[in-house]
C-alpha cells in the first residue's frame, strides 16, 4: 500500500490544486469541486469514450457472427478463442476497446483515494502531501459535507448505494444488446466493486465521483444511441467462409454447361440442324430396316440347314 501512495502521491497533490483552484476562484465548496473535476475529466475523455460506444455497437452487430463461430468451434476451446481473435482482426473490431476510458480513470481514482485519505487525516497522525490535514477536524474548512453526507472524507453507505444503483444502470445500457458472458460480467462488477467499498471504507468523497460519472455515462449512452446510427447485423456466417463458399459457387457457375448446350453424349446429335437429320434418318431407317430382315432370314435359313443336315444320314442309308 505504500508502494501505491509513493507512486500516486504527485497525482493526488495535482488533483488538490485543482480542487482548491475550483473552491477559491468559482465559490463552490469542495464537494462540488469535485464533481466538477468530474465533468472535466469525462469532457477529455468524450474522444475515447465515443470510440468506446462504436466499438461496442460494432461488437453488437457482430454478435451472430461470433455465435456461429462459438457454435462451430464448442468442442476446441484453443480454436475457437484463435478463430475469435482472427475474426476481429479482419472485422477491424477490439474486445478490449471499451475498457480503455475505465483503464484511464484508475489514475484519477488513485489520486483522489489517496488526496481525501490525506486531507482527512491530520499531519501529526501521519498525512502527507499538500492535502494534508485540509479536511480534518481543526481546519478551517472541517467539516466538508455533501447534500446529506456529513463528512466527504468518511465512508457512507448510502452513496455505496448509490453508486451501485447508477453503475447497473450504466452497465445494462452498454450490455443488454451483447452477448451471455458480457452481460454477466456488466451485471456483477457493480455488486463487486461495491463489496471493495464496503471492505476498504472508501471515502464519500471518491463515491462522488464515481456516481457523477455514472450520471455522465448514462446521458451520453442515451444521446449516442439518438446520435449514432443503429449497427447493421452481420450475417451468421463466418467473413471467410462467407467469402470461400462465393467462390465456390463462382466456381461451379463457371463449370456448369449451359441450359442450351447439348450433354456429352448427344453432342454430334445435338448439334446437328433438325432438317439435315431427317434425311439422315430416312435413308437409313430404310438401309437398317431391310439388314436386320435379311439378316434374320439368313439365319434363319441357317437354323434350318442343321435339321435338313440331320436328315442326311437317312439318305445316306437309303443310298
Amino acid at each position: 500500500m505504500s508502494s501505491i501512495y509513493s507512486v500516486f502521491s504527485p497525482l493526488a497533490d495535482f488533483f488538490f490544486v485543482i480542487l482548491r483552484f475550483l473552491h477559491e476562484n468559482l465559490g463552490i465548496s469542495w464537494s462540488w469541486s469535485i464533481v466538477l473535476l468530474t465533468v472535466i475529466v469525462r469532457i477529455a475523455l468524450i474522444p475515447l469514450t465515443w470510440r468506446q460506444i462504436k466499438s461496442m455497437r460494432a461488437m453488437q452487430a457482430l454478435q451472430p457472427q461470433i455465435k456461429a463461430l462459438q457454435e462451430k468451434y464448442k468442442d476446441n476451446r484453443q480454436l475457437l478463442n484463435q478463430k475469435t481473435m482472427e475474426f476481429y482482426q479482419e472485422n477491424k473490431v477490439s474486445p478490449f476497446g471499451s475498457c480503455l476510458p475505465l483503464v484511464l480513470q484508475l489514475p484519477v481514482f488513485f489520486g483522489l483515494f489517496i488526496m481525501l485519505r490525506n486531507a482527512g487525516t491530520t499531519v501529526a497522525a501521519g498525512a502527507t502531501g499538500a492535502a494534508a490535514g485540509a479536511f480534518a477536524a481543526g481546519s478551517p474548512d472541517y467539516p466538508v459535507h455533501w447534500l446529506w453526507i456529513g463528512d466527504i472524507t468518511k465512508f457512507s453507505i448510502a452513496l455505496m448505494f448509490l453508486y451501485i444503483g447508477s453503475q447497473f444502470v450504466a452497465s445494462w445500457q452498454m450490455a443488454r444488446k451483447g452477448a451471455g458472458q458480457q452481460k454477466i460480467i456488466a451485471y456483477f462488477m457493480p455488486i463487486m466493486v461495491g463489496i471493495f467499498m464496503f471492505i476498504g471504507k472508501w471515502p464519500a468523497g471518491l463515491m462522488i465521483y464515481w456516481f457523477t460519472s455514472n450520471l455522465w455515462t448514462i446521458v451520453q449512452q442515451y444521446v449516442a444511441e439518438k446520435v449514432m446510427p443503429a449497427p447493421v447485423v452481420a450475417a451468421a456466417v463466418p467473413a471467410k467462409e462467407q467469402r470461400a463458399k462465393s467462390k465456390g459457387t463462382s466456381t461451379v457457375k463457371a463449370g456448369a454447361p449451359k441450359s442450351g448446350a447439348a450433354r456429352p453424349g448427344t453432342a454430334k446429335s445435338g448439334g446437328a440442324k433438325p432438317g439435315a437429320a431427317k434425311p439422315a434418318a430416312k435413308s437409313g431407317g430404310r438401309s437398317s430396316g431391310k439388314r436386320p430382315g435379311t439378316q434374320g432370314k439368313t439365319s434363319g435359313s441357317k437354323g434350318q440347314r442343321p435339321n435338313s443336315g440331320a436328315g442326311n444320314p437317312k439318305s445316306s442309308g437309303r443310298t
